[in-house]
């Protein structure tokens, strides 16, 4: 069995995650975990699943729009990805306070598969984000730019990633005082 990382977006109505989980399950597909990523076009379902070692990333994305999904961004996953979304936001969190890690480091271990640059020009634009890109505000100066080409970045992780510039900032203070 062989470990994949897998988002596509749904309709938000009853009944339509059920439809696209029958379909992973007639491809011998397991779902290890799900998270929910609540967004204007639909919910975005991002998965870690199981699945039988001669599926190919194709496969899945057929069983994923059988099922009613769309978007479908697919990916290998390792068993990194077994630790539970909030107990590893957490140990980022924690190598912020401790310093073991920057924050950069922190942000990209978040949300995966990222470019991070940081400017010190601040006057570019309000902190925010599109589908590949993010604006945050560092906390010792300047911009940090983060890219990523897929999944789409959604509200959510743009979320988690302001809450750990918070947490950097707060860090900070502490620090100097």
């Amino acid at each position: 069995m062989a470990l994949w990382r897998l988002r596509a977006t749904v309709d938000d109505r009853p009944g339509f995650l059920s439809v696209l989980t029958a379909s992973l399950a007639l491809r011998k597909i397991n779902i290890l975990s799900v998270q929910v990523h609540t967004t204007e076009v639909g919910a975005v379902d991002d998965f870690l699943v199981e699945a039988p070692d001669e599926l190919t990333a194709a496969d899945l994305a057929g069983a994923v729009q059988r099922g009613r999904g769309r978007d479908p961004w697919i990916a290998r996953a390792d068993v990194r990805g077994l630790i539970d979304e909030p107990t590893r936001v957490l140990a980022l969190a924690a190598k912020v306070l401790d310093e073991s890690a920057t924050l950069e480091e922190a942000i990209a271990a978040l949300l995966g598969d990222c470019d991070i640059s940081w400017r010190a020009d601040t006057s570019t634009g309000a902190a925010g984000f599109t589908a590949t890109g993010m604006q945050l505000a560092d906390p010792a100066g300047g911009t940090l730019y983060v890219r990523r080409l897929a999944p789409a970045f959604t509200p959510a992780e743009y979320a988690r990633a302001q809450a750990l510039v918070a947490l950097a900032q707060v860090a900070g203070k502490r620090t100097a005082a």
